[in-house]
């Protein structure tokens, strides 16, 4: 939808801030990914976490000063549990496989996510998923099989590398469900906070067991995975703050461009045709099934 065309009501400036900090937000999570790259596989996946997370609360400290007083009481310590558990193995899987795998491919991986949010919609929420969106879904995963290549070899024989990022998309899908049955009750800096300040525990908890000593560069690397992954965290806060969210999600698919230019410029990575094909099939479908889900709630009914 055209800024320009928005309902005289809305506020202008603030959607365009909103997509300002959107297109930030993508960017700083894939300069977050590429840090993580670079560092491979020699650091421990739960000594990045503990970094990524340290460093990712101090984006949230100036939210953190501004909240009114009890902003982080909760009565639903279990809800918390349940997104953390998902959201934490889900960032380890993620982690682990963007040091073996190029990051474009990984990106394209992360877009099932909204499809295995519309599947497991119907047994967790009790949502009703009407054709247009099953149309869109199964489009959507046809998207996948394209990725993963008529001959078998998923993203250039990186099968398993392969099938560790979709477990990771999918443990997400569980802790986006379980965020949005957070969401009636708890603001997201509450929800932000415990899984940040949990994951940062659970990871140093991990680095008691093994510990790898970086060196001055890998100390730089670490540090700086866990101020660009807080910063986008931060933005992409900011952003459905200020605009509504059928107007910013669009903008998170624009990783794919981010993520295919710093592999090509970094890594020399250059993602396969059909890597291609299948993302913007997968998109299209989260795409559509996102502005489905927002008509939806506007007029029940899919």
């Amino acid at each position: 939808m055209p800024i320009n065309a928005l309902s005289p009501l809305v506020d202008v400036k603030a959607i365009r801030q909103g997509i300002a900090f959107a297109l930030f937000a993508g960017f700083a999570f894939t300069l977050s990914f590429a840090v993580i790259k670079e560092l491979g596989p020699d650091i421990p996946t739960h000594q990045v976490i503990l970094f990524r997370m340290t460093f990712g609360l101090v984006p949230l400290l100036p939210l953190l000063a501004r909240a009114p007083r009890g902003v982080l009481r909760t009565a639903r310590p279990f809800g918390h549990l349940c997104r953390i558990g998902a959201g934490l193995t889900s960032m380890a899987l993620l982690y682990w496989a963007v040091a073996r795998m190029p990051l474009a491919d990984l990106t394209a991986t992360q877009f099932v996510m909204p499809l295995f949010v519309t599947v497991l919609s119907v047994p967790l929420l009790g949502e009703t998923v009407g054709w247009r969106r099953a149309t869109a879904t199964l489009i959507g995963f046809g998207g996948v099989l394209v990725m993963l290549n008529p001959t078998g070899a998923a993203f250039g024989g990186l099968g398993p590398v392969y099938g560790v990022a979709l477990a990771s998309a999918f443990l997400y899908a569980l802790a986006a469900i379980a965020m949005r049955q957070l969401g009636a009750t708890e603001p997201p800096l509450r929800t932000t906070f415990y899984f940040t300040t949990t994951a940062a525990v659970v990871g140093g908890i991990g680095c008691l067991f093994e510990w790898v000593d970086p060196t001055w560069r890998q100390l730089a690397l670490l540090v700086g995975a866990g101020l660009f992954g807080g910063a986008g965290q931060y933005a992409l806060v900011a952003a459905y703050s200020k605009a509504p969210a059928t107007i910013v999600a669009p903008f998170d698919y624009g990783q794919l461009l981010w993520a295919t230019a710093l592999g090509f410029a970094i890594w020399g990575e250059s993602p396969a045709s059909n890597v291609l094909a299948g993302a913007v099939l997968v998109a299209g479908a989260g795409l559509y099934i996102f502005r489905r889900e927002a008509a939806r709630r506007a007029a029940p009914g899919d």
